[in-house]
């Protein structure tokens, strides 16, 4: 579920083929036609998703090249949004989706008031300079949004069947109400700087509600509870530095900027012109720098999640 492209992927299909392929000789299967499995891979996300370089590199793994038998691979590309229902009823026995989640479905409409003015102004997400009811217009959508999820899957996912689910999270002891990723933190302080510069209007920046929730263990849990069709089998939060091993702090920027352009891009060029990506990304590069100047912290927190359904 919002298989995107690239590594991550990749990895997660040539694992499930290494390991029912290790338990397919363990049961020698091969020696038992009718016992080799059939692996049926579907590739979930958005209809924009680049599937015809997707296809291309799985269809190039080479665990899937090689001469010696293995299971039988078959690879179905799904476009369409995982808030909605996609497969057919008690289809999926494992169901695996990694850094999406925490994408909503729309921005929060109680960002703005009766009036249509926005009320989070000059800022992307939550902060401190956030009204109070900021904070609950974003935790609002991702309840109903991931409620949304856990329903759909529900009909989809096969009795006792599995869901592994991990998300871009942050840790219980962050408040809610004026927490920020460092990601964000530095993409707020570019776009202002473009403002401050006359290149983008202050009723664009205004406007511009970032479409995530970066929830907690507890939140995340608490939800799953509540919906009730799924078992909690196991569930971690783990904290990593971005870059860590970069140590030149010039040359981590520019990484950093590139991280924060490669999942902001789209919203940007879609929000403000795609003429402005260029001068955003040199915005970027700067305040990722004077970010680490200042010494403060670039951790990701990845919250995991193991469903059973019931």
């Amino acid at each position: 579920m919002g298989c995107g492209v690239g590594p991550v992927p990749l990895a997660l299909v040539s694992l499930v083929v290494e390991i029912i392929e290790k338990k397919c000789n363990e049961l020698k299967c091969k020696e038992d036609l009718h016992q080799e499995p059939t692996i049926q891979i579907y590739m979930n996300d958005l209809p924009s998703n680049d599937y015809k370089l997707l296809f291309k590199d799985l269809l190039n793994l080479e665990i899937l090249k090689r001469d010696e038998v293995v299971p039988l691979c078959l690879f179905k590309a799904v476009p369409g949004s995982f808030y909605d229902t996609l497969f057919p009823l008690n289809t999926l026995h494992f169901v695996h989706s990694s850094y999406a989640l925490h994408w909503l479905s729309q921005e929060p409409m109680e960002l703005y008031n009766k009036q249509g003015e926005a009320i989070n102004k000059g800022n992307i997400y939550i902060s401190e300079k956030s009204e109070e009811n900021v904070a609950k217009a974003y935790l609002g959508q991702f309840q109903r949004d991931f409620t949304q999820f856990l329903k759909c899957r529900t009909k989809e996912v096969v009795s006792k069947g599995f869901m592994l689910l991990t998300t871009r999270g942050r840790q219980s002891l962050t408040n809610s109400s004026t927490w920020q990723p460092f990601e964000l933190n530095i993409l707020t302080n570019a776009i202002t700087c473009l403002f401050h510069e006359g290149l983008i209007k202050e009723e664009s920046v205004d406007k511009m509600n970032f479409p995530v929730y970066i929830a907690s263990e507890e939140e995340i849990g608490s939800i799953i509870k509540k919906e009730g069709s799924f078992e909690i089998k196991y569930s971690n939060t783990t904290v990593n530095e971005v870059g860590s091993e970069i140590v030149d702090k010039w040359e981590k920027a520019q990484f950093l900027a590139k991280y924060i352009g490669a999942f902001s891009k789209s919203l940007i060029s879609h929000h403000f012109g795609q003429h402005i990506l260029h001068l955003l990304h040199h915005k970027l590069v700067y305040h990722a720098f004077q970010h680490l100047l200042h010494a403060f912290p670039t951790q990701n927190c990845a919250v995991t999640f193991l469903l059973q359904k019931r």
